[in-house]
Order: C-alpha cells, then sequence, then structure tokens
C-alpha cells in the first residue's frame, strides 16, 4: 500500500464519489453517537457500517483491519468482567477472581463503542482519499497549518508501516532471521526500531524543506492543482448531518431515549 494514499482503497462506489467533507461530518456524527447515545443503539450503528462498507466494496480489507484493534477489545472484555470496581453480582466464580454481571455488561457496552469508532473510522480511512480530504479542508477556509496535520495523521501508519517493511527486508537480505519462534520474531525488532525513527525523523526534516520550498502557507490565495468534487446533494447531506449531530448532543444532555 503506498505510503502516499494512506489507507485509500480507488473504487467508484456512491461512498468513494461522497466529498471527503461530508464522509468526515459522517464520522463524526457516528462518533458522536457512539459515545453520547444509549448502549442499545451501538449493535444497529455497526450494522449501517458494517453495510455501508459492503455497498461501497471495501467490507473485505475491513474486516482483515480488525486484527488490530482484536487484543484491545479482548482485553476491555475479560479486565471488566474479571476485575470491574464495586460489582456484586457475581455470575461464575473461578477462585478469587469472577465473571460479574456489572463487569461484563460495562465491558461489553465499552467494546461495542470502540469497535464502531474503530470500524466507522476505517471505513473513512479507506474511502477518502487524503489529498482530497486536504484540499477540501482549505477549500472551505481551513487552516493549512491543520489541514496539513489531519493529512500528516492519515498518511502516519502507513508510511512507518512502509518504512518498517523496506528495513526489515534490506535487514533479511543481510542474514538477519526475521521468521520461526516468537523469541526470534522479538529479537529482529530490536535493530529495527532505530532505523525506522531515525528514517522517521529525517522523512519529518525533508518534507519540511519541500513545504518551505513550495511556499508552504503563502498569502493571498494559492491555487490548487486537484479541484474535488462537490455535488449539491453532498452539501445537503452536510447541513442534515450538522443538525444530526445538535441532535445527538440535545438527546444525551435530555436523556429522551431511554438507556
Amino acid at each position: 500500500m503506498p505510503a502516499a494514499t494512506g489507507y485509500y482503497l480507488p473504487g467508484d462506489s456512491w461512498l468513494h464519489r461522497r466529498n471527503p467533507l461530508t464522509k468526515l461530518l459522517a464520522l463524526g456524527w457516528v462518533l458522536l453517537a457512539a459515545f453520547l447515545l444509549p448502549p442499545w443503539v451501538l449493535p444497529i450503528l455497526i450494522v449501517i457500517v458494517v453495510l455501508v462498507a459492503w455497498s461501497a466494496g471495501i467490507l473485505v480489507n475491513l474486516v482483515r483491519a480488525m486484527r488490530i484493534p482484536a487484543v484491545l477489545l479482548l482485553s476491555i472484555l475479560v479486565v471488566n468482567a474479571f476485575l470491574f470496581p464495586g460489582a456484586t453480582d457475581e455470575i461464575v466464580g473461578f477462585g478469587p477472581f469472577g465473571i460479574t454481571r456489572e463487569g461484563l455488561t460495562f465491558g461489553l457496552i465499552s467494546a461495542g463503542r470502540v469497535l464502531l469508532a474503530f470500524l466507522a473510522s476505517v471505513t473513512f480511512l479507506l474511502a477518502t482519499l487524503a489529498d482530497d480530504l486536504l484540499e477540501s479542508l482549505i477549500a472551505r477556509g481551513a487552516s493549512h497549518r491543520i489541514a496539513f496535520v489531519v493529512l500528516s495523521a492519515v498518511q502516519m501508519v502507513p508510511r512507518l508501516q512502509a518504512r518498517a517493511g523496506s528495513i526489515l527486508e534490506a535487514q533479511q537480505a543481510r542474514g538477519l532471521p526475521v521468521t520461526g519462534s516468537i523469541a526470534t520474531r522479538i529479537r529482529a525488532l530490536l535493530p529495527l526500531v532505530g532505523p525506522v525513527l531515525l528514517g522517521s525523523l529525517i522523512d519529518v526534516r525533508e518534507r519540511t524543506f519541500a513545504l518551505e520550498a513550495r511556499g508552504f502557507g503563502a498569502r493571498p490565495d494559492r491555487t490548487a492543482y486537484r479541484v474535488v468534487a462537490d455535488p449539491p446533494m453532498d452539501r445537503v447531506a452536510r447541513f442534515a448531518l450538522i443538525a444530526a449531530m445538535v441532535a445527538v448532543v440535545v438527546v444525551a444532555l435530555t436523556g429522551v431515549l431511554p438507556g
């Protein structure tokens, strides 16, 4: 996966054709709903996100990405199920420890919120080209520095992965064992950390010089080499999403929906 495109998967689905700001607001709405609305909303939103990914043709990649948060989700569930403070309703006991109803409930809710946030965020990254997001933010008057920070955050992990993969292949070509037992893999990580960190710092320095040479932040108005489509339907959708975000906050504050 090229670092320049981040996690983006080229496509021509209805989701790919949406303006990046529309998808960004949709992501913001999902995150607000995940953490502010009652827990029974979580399964509904998770199903909706999965259906959106399926309709955009990125469901397979979304499922593959689940290996990243799997350990975190499992740890949230297990730790809360066994060690939830103040829990008294024990379901199953294992010596001095036991699975409590309060801990299991809290663990399921917390893991569900993290899962929903992860699925929505990865769906956004898979269907949104980082360059289009940068141009859309700047075109709407956002600070070029903030836009560049967003772009760098989107591309950071793929760039590190690409750099780590290149370094690992180079070390393997020089005779360093990188496969085999877990101990061998751990030993292979030690000589990998230094070059990755040093290469990242050099990369930041080179990008800084390149930005300065290209007049980053120059004023007055600058022209853009990319023109991001923004159909009328997207503009209407953004107003609707802003209204929906306000509605989520109001519902959370007033407690209209039952918990």
